[in-house]
């Protein structure tokens, strides 16, 4: 449903999309949202299916999300909105947010935004096929709403620290599961194989508080990803993906904090469906 240049799509989580402590996964947000981008931009005849006829394509090269510890259970019902919230000559930025039930933009929410389940920020260019660089964006001013009073945060771009040493470094070599349908990792691949250098007792005791990607480059099929995991001063994680040729092909950083108190799966096996 499109109104007032505000998109909102109602998904149901699955168990692939939840994990133990009942909170939506990284993966389980990023798909949902960049879900609710491509049907944004094809009521507007502007998705990837449109523009490739010019020689176009869109490229996501950042995300940053705020994760509230609020739980969602199977079966549960959610609802992506998103809206375009500033449009400059090379970049697109769109908002979103992920709420609970039919929680919306257009009400009130209760308790301290006790539905919302997460909030960021994207930014978006569209690259020419042919030259792989980055085209105007102008031709988009026609299609697109820009609801600039609803901007969830600032739009300056997060700058990561420099590589610090790592704790945690391992590999990973690209299999056909972690590519997209144009053959290369797709942008959920690199946060699932990033996160994968948490300590297990930090992902079973602490859930995630923020999380900022810069995607930078692309990789391939039987491409070895470094991976390294480093914790800053002020506890902080910063991931960081590395190709054989020692670029840096994706950075992470990410955010945790502990339960306070982990629900009992009579929650989950009592609730009404």
């Amino acid at each position: 449903m499109l109104t007032d240049g505000i998109y909102r799509h109602t998904y149901t989580a699955t168990a692939s999309d939840i994990t133990p402590l009942y909170r939506l996964t990284p993966n389980a947000m990023l798909m949902y949202f960049q879900d609710s981008f491509a049907r944004l931009m094809t009521i507007h005849h502007v998705a990837a299916f449109d523009i490739v006829k010019q020689r176009r394509m869109w490229v996501v090269t950042e995300v940053q999300i705020d994760v509230m510890p609020t739980v969602t259970y199977w079966s549960e019902d959610f609802t992506v909105e998103i809206w375009v919230s500033e449009l400059t000559p090379l970049r697109i930025y769109c908002d979103f947010r992920i709420v609970r039930k039919d929680r919306s933009l257009s009400g009130h929410l209760q308790g301290e935004n006790a539905q919302l389940i997460a909030s960021g920020t994207s930014q978006w260019n569209i690259l020419h096929l042919d030259t792989r660089r980055l085209e105007s964006t102008d031709f988009l001013a026609r299609h697109l709403t820009v609801v600039p009073r609803l901007t969830t945060a600032g739009h300056k771009k997060v700058r990561l620290p420099q590589t610090l040493a790592a704790d945690i470094q391992t590999e990973h070599r690209v299999t056909p599961l972690d590519l997209d349908f144009n053959l290369h990792v797709s942008n959920r691949s690199y946060v699932s194989i990033a996160l994968l250098t948490m300590p297990d007792h930090i992902l079973a005791t602490q859930t995630l508080t923020s999380l900022v990607v810069h995607w930078l480059h692309e990789t391939y099929l039987g491409d070895t990803l470094t991976c390294c995991m480093a914790q800053t001063d002020d506890g902080r994680c910063l991931h960081t993906l590395t190709n054989e040729r020692g670029t840096v092909v994706c950075q992470l950083m990410s955010r945790w904090q502990p339960l306070p108190e982990t629900p009992e799966v009579s929650e989950v096996l009592n609730r009404d469906l």
